[in-house]
């Protein structure tokens, strides 16, 4: 797997084994061992003094102060600009995705990749793959690095990756390509062409993830695998640090209402979609994998911690370019009222006080041999 450079919140810290994975299985089991895969509280650091708090201070710099498949013409790079930030082009429904595609977005996209992979055990994926699998199909794929990083692993399978916006490096390995695709469209790929298919952080983009998972069906070969990966902003706490009146809260709430609006959920995991749409499509050994991932540095595993300063660094990259959309145009409240917001958030979540952590879940599945 290809790495990419990456400053090391705790590369003085030597890996701890985590506890024990906590998954619900119908057939197929995944042998990973995924950090924050716990039914477990997560045990938290000895309290220290906090850091004062500067709301012009970042993480990692300037951070947030600072056919189905279209061939790429003008029109793909016609981008909106709302508040300043651009945004998906308004076609196919594309126009109602709450995320940016701009340079700071994209660079906190490249962080969540990293933080993400932490959140596997320092895998791409956890569907029990062949080593002499032919093509690989990434939904949703942003900047790519997954692609790329997939590409590398299996230098003689095919990856393709489709994002509404062509924001991936020119620069991949010769087996990896990007497509300007709308997975909400009819897939225009030929039945049964894929080995396995990958779904990670579409939450908010999809307005019916049933037909999602049925198209994914159809795309896969007999015995291929599909793998789904989401997060749900349902911030928790298992030892009451998190208090009711917390801009957590207000985050959950700002993307349940909006996602309402806009006929997208947030709420997947629990709406447990992903597990009834992948069942209902017709696929079999179904594995769910519920993962807690620690916001902030406040563990006391230093994998964990690792993993939950990570989380942070990547939400502070661009804490505006996160809420902006779903703040000031669906909703219609005011960019001061955000800023106000923000800076409430920005420090609960540099607080080591505050033990608060969300949900990810996986859920891997196989087509039947004989479908």
């Amino acid at each position: 797997m290809a790495t990419h450079e990456y400053p090391d919140p705790a590369a003085a810290e030597a890996p701890a084994s985590s506890d024990p994975t906590a998954e619900t299985a119908i057939g197929a089991t995944s042998s990973a061992v995924v950090p924050g895969a716990t039914e477990a509280p997560i045990e938290a650091a000895p309290q220290q003094e906090e850091d004062d708090f500067d709301d012009t201070d970042s993480a990692l710099g300037e951070g947030d102060n600072a056919s189905s498949t279209a061939s790429l013409t003008e029109s793909i790079l016609e981008y909106r600009t709302l508040n300043g930030r651009t945004y998906h082009a308004d076609r196919h429904g594309a126009d109602k995705y709450w995320g940016p595609n701009d340079e700071r977005q994209n660079e906190a996209m490249d962080m969540n990749h990293h933080f993400l992979t932490l959140c596997l055990g320092g895998k791409l994926y956890l569907a029990p793959l062949k080593d002499d699998i032919q093509k690989v199909l990434d939904i949703g794929t942003g900047t790519g690095l997954w692609a790329i990083d997939m590409g590398d692993e299996f230098p003689n399978c095919e990856v393709i990756g489709t994002d509404l916006s062509p924001i991936q490096p020119s620069w991949c390995p010769p087996n990896v390509k990007f497509e300007i695709d709308d997975a909400e469209q009819p897939w225009t790929y030929t039945p049964g062409s894929f080995d396995y298919i990958h779904i990670r952080y579409l939450v908010g983009g999809v307005s019916d993830w049933s037909n999602l998972y049925r198209q994914a069906y159809a795309a896969l070969k007999p015995g291929g695998w599909i793998e789904s990966f989401e997060v749900e902003a349902d911030y928790r706490s298992d030892d009451g640090t998190l208090k009711p009146d917390s801009a957590m809260y207000i985050w959950r709430d700002l993307f349940t209402e909006g996602g309402k609006k806009l006929g997208r959920s947030f709420t997947i995991i629990s709406d447990d979609t992903q597990r009834k749409g992948i069942e209902d499509a017709g696929f079999v050994d179904i594995t769910v994998k519920d993962i807690k991932v620690p916001m902030g540095g406040w563990p006391a595993n230093p994998t964990l911690k690792e993993i939950g300063q990570w989380a942070q660094y990547t939400l502070e990259q661009d804490l505006e370019g996160f809420v902006m959309f779903m703040w000031n145009t669906v909703l219609g409240r005011s960019l001061e009222e955000m800023q106000v917001f923000l800076a409430a958030y920005r420090k609960e979540l540099r607080s080591r006080s505050i033990h608060a952590y969300l949900p990810q879940r996986v859920v891997l599945a196989r087509k039947p041999d004989n479908a």
